[in-house]
């Protein structure tokens, strides 16, 4: 029996359009592995993010759950959310948003949690994304791919069991862009996370193990 980190049970999202409903998401199913990468691809308007923001206890789903590590998403435990995004999801967003008076060691320690485990892991994700000699540096000091590697560390650094990751490319060159995602890729397998992408970058699909493309609200 497959275990898995991350399961989007029959996700259905419907917004009020006027005197009519918008269908924004029909019935999504979604299951991802723990040390699995997927992407989520498709048009604007299609229900990529609003997915992914359901996903991370951001915002209700009208029916159907996520489940992370046995724990359940759902409307009627909107108290345990905060909980579940603390200790169980690594966001990365599309802008880096570092908070701009505190160092990369600081913004990590924000993070992080008050455990030697994650200084132990603070120290090893900063090696492997180039960033030990930028500890004392404030984000106006970094270039745009060190402000990106730095989100990416802060993304990791608690341990979750699932990273969602909101079109990281979109203000980076070509290059850089698939230097992001390559660094998200290797660092779901070295830690062995669940990671989900959403982007409309389609040239970085090669790094990922699953693409799911939503249309009108529904996977093709």
């Amino acid at each position: 029996m497959v275990d898995y980190a991350l399961q989007i049970n029959n996700i259905s999202k419907t917004f009020q359009d006027g005197e009519g409903v918008n269908d924004v998401l029909k019935d999504i199913s979604i299951k991802v592995k723990a040390g699995e990468f997927v992407a989520i691809v498709g048009p604007s308007g299609s229900g990529k993010t609003t997915l992914l923001s359901i996903t991370g206890a951001l915002l209700s789903a009208t029916h159907g759950t996520v489940v992370i590590d046995n724990m359940i998403i759902s409307p009627t435990n909107k108290k345990d959310w905060t909980k579940i995004r603390r200790s169980k999801i690594g966001f990365i967003f599309q802008s880096h948003q570092l908070v701009p008076f505190l160092t990369v060691e600081e913004q990590l320690t924000l993070m992080g949690k008050i455990s030697k485990q994650a200084g132990k892991s603070s120290t090893t994700l900063l090696d492997d994304l180039g960033l030990t000699s930028r500890l004392k540096a404030y984000p106006n000091q970094l270039s745009v791919g060190e402000k990106q590697r730095v989100a990416i560390a802060r993304a990791f650094v608690n341990e979750p069991d699932v990273i969602l990751a909101d079109e990281p490319t979109a203000s980076l060159d070509s290059a850089r862009g698939r230097q992001v995602v390559e660094l998200i890729r290797d660092e779901t397998k070295k830690h062995n996370k669940a990671s989900m992408i959403v982007t409309h970058d389609e040239r970085v699909l090669d790094l990922v193990d699953t693409v799911y493309r939503i249309e009108n609200g529904s996977i093709l």
